[in-house]
């Protein structure tokens, strides 16, 4: 039986861990490609909490718990789309970024909640890591051992980060100059080294790293060479810029839109029907027409513009939630992608317009399957959904307040580079400053579509992404990642999965924390703050 009393303090407690969760998803987002889904982890850690501060009530760490994983989901909505501002020159405030944030993750959820009794009660939709999250919390942590292990893992993530960042980045604090010199020529993958890519590499899987890796391969060794040695291109940066990136990014928007025709038209097509069995209610109403004012203003745009945007957001919404569902994937880029193509092409927006749509549009569909896995935790364990939506609520604007000044921070390190190189950004960039379409960026879009419609008749619909993606990505990444996929394919096999994947989530965790709060700590130095 659900308690009646409203959780304040797992609220309270959650919305703090939301931006926890921000800050590590931004910061490993932006080197993987990817933010994986924090349930799971966030289960854990908020059984440890809430035991700690003398609470016993399942729901009350599954209402922290909703809260805390909110903050990763609008975090991946953020670092997939706003770094191709400023990869373009274009500045945009804190605020705007806030804003933004807030009207994507708000419309999200208003879009969604009302799907929750459809789609997880009667249809019964599976939202894994929903499930895995009420097993979790079901089972108990008795002796604190469940607990003790991504705690750990969070611990040897963190005091890495401490290594590399404070001791290498900083070394006359600590008279470590010839220290950093000598590790730079040892370690030669890249300037940032990092346990994140062979973390994320686990927890994305050995099917997606194969084909992430199968594009690298391809550009070093395939492209480069080819390109120089016919006389294209002088060296491998022209190739990369000039041939790899755009290839990479048209397969990747191909991918897209053969993946939306194939798996959400389809899907689309059920909207009608489900928005009939459900009520959402005037103050939700009243909810969304405030939302549109605030995108009215922050877009600069007349309200029926407005309006057609979050008619976009909540198909997008709708169809991320569904997808969620059957396959515990939220291919939430993919659907900035379309709309910003709708966008380009058929109402000519502005550059700083796309972006901040296709911000607004991702952040919504990844707030909504978030929240139905979520909601799915919370019908496995009788937690009252009214509680559940309210936390999402509060991690929602926790999490907001944060994302602008962390951007601009992540901003003065620089995207698509070693450090941050933003792999979904850079495809929304080569939309956003398309004046026409180039040849290779329509040849990579012809494959991709390609690509993909023949691979989805064997359940591959998703790799020529990953492929696209490892065509421009540095290879020193696509390395560590395929390695931390194949560690997945042997651990699968040998039946720990979900051990590892505390593991490799505590890492993620500490490391992604330490190096964003160290990153923020930099910027603000450089500001002179």
């Amino acid at each position: 039986m659900a308690s009646s009393k409203f959780p304040w303090r797992a609220i309270i407690i959650g919305s703090l861990l939301s931006v926890l969760v921000a800050l590590y998803s931004s910061y490993a987002g932006l080197k993987i490609g990817g933010v994986y889904w924090p349930m799971v982890t966030t289960a854990v850690v908020c059984m440890a909490l809430v035991k700690f501060i003398g609470g016993k009530d399942k729901n009350e760490t599954n209402v922290m718990q909703t809260t805390a994983s909110t903050g990763g989901l609008l975090a991946a909505g953020v670092i997939f789309t706003i770094p191709a501002l400023f990869m373009l020159g274009l500045q945009v405030s804190a605020m705007e970024i806030m804003l933004v944030s807030l009207a994507g993750g708000l419309l999200g959820l208003l879009f969604v909640y009302p799907l929750r009794e459809e789609m997880i009660i009667k249809e019964k939709l599976a939202y894994a890591d929903g499930a895995a999250a009420a097993a979790i919390i079901n089972a108990g942590d008795k002796g604190g051992k469940r607990s003790k292990t991504p705690f750990a893992a969070f611990g040897v993530g963190a005091l890495f980060a401490i290594a590399r960042d404070v001791l290498l980045l900083f070394p006359s604090y600590f008279n470590l100059e010839s220290l950093k010199i000598s590790a730079g020529k040892f370690f030669s993958f890249g300037s940032s080294i990092s346990l994140i890519p062979l973390a994320g590499g686990y927890l994305i899987g050995a099917r997606f790293t194969l084909a992430w890796f199968m594009g690298a391969l391809a550009t070093y060794f395939v492209l480069v060479p080819y390109a120089i040695s016919s006389g294209l291109f002088a060296d491998k940066v022209s190739v990369l810029s000039g041939i790899a990136k755009p290839l990479g990014a048209g397969i990747v928007i191909g991918a897209a839109i053969a993946y939306f025709i194939t798996s959400g038209l389809p899907i689309f097509m059920k909207v009608a029907g489900y928005y009939k069995k459900t009520r959402l209610g005037n103050k939700g109403l009243a909810a969304i027409l405030l939302l549109v004012v605030l995108l009215a203003y922050i877009f600069d745009l007349s309200l029926p513009i407005v309006l057609m945007a979050v008619i976009g957001t909540f198909l997008m919404a709708f169809i991320g939630a569904k997808i969620t569902g059957e396959m515990n994937v939220d291919p939430m880029e993919i659907f900035a992608l379309i709309v910003l193509l709708a966008a380009k092409f058929i109402f000519g927006f502005g550059v700083l317009h796309l972006v901040l749509l296709g911000a607004v549009v991702c952040i919504a569909a990844g707030i909504a399957g978030d929240a139905m896995q979520d909601f799915k935790t919370g019908h496995i364990l009788g937690t009252k959904p009214e509680h559940q939506l309210a936390g999402e609520a509060a991690g929602v604007i926790s999490a907001s307040l944060v994302m602008g000044v962390l951007m601009l921070a992540f901003a003065n390190t620089g995207f698509g580079t070693m450090e941050f190189p933003a792999p979904q950004a850079v495809a929304i960039k080569e939309i956003a400053q398309a004046a026409g379409v180039q040849t290779v960026l329509m040849a990579g879009i012809a494959a991709g579509f390609a690509l993909t419609l023949v691979l989805e008749k064997v359940g591959l619909g998703a790799a020529p992404i990953a492929f696209g993606i490892g065509l421009y990505v540095p290879i020193e990444l696509s390395v560590p990642l395929f390695i931390g996929g194949c560690f997945r394919f042997f651990i699968d096999r040998a039946k720990k999965t979900d051990y590892w994947r505390l593991v490799a989530g505590g890492v993620i965790a500490g490391e992604g924390l330490v190096g964003a709060i160290i990153v923020l700590v930099a910027a603000f130095k450089f500001f002179g703050i």
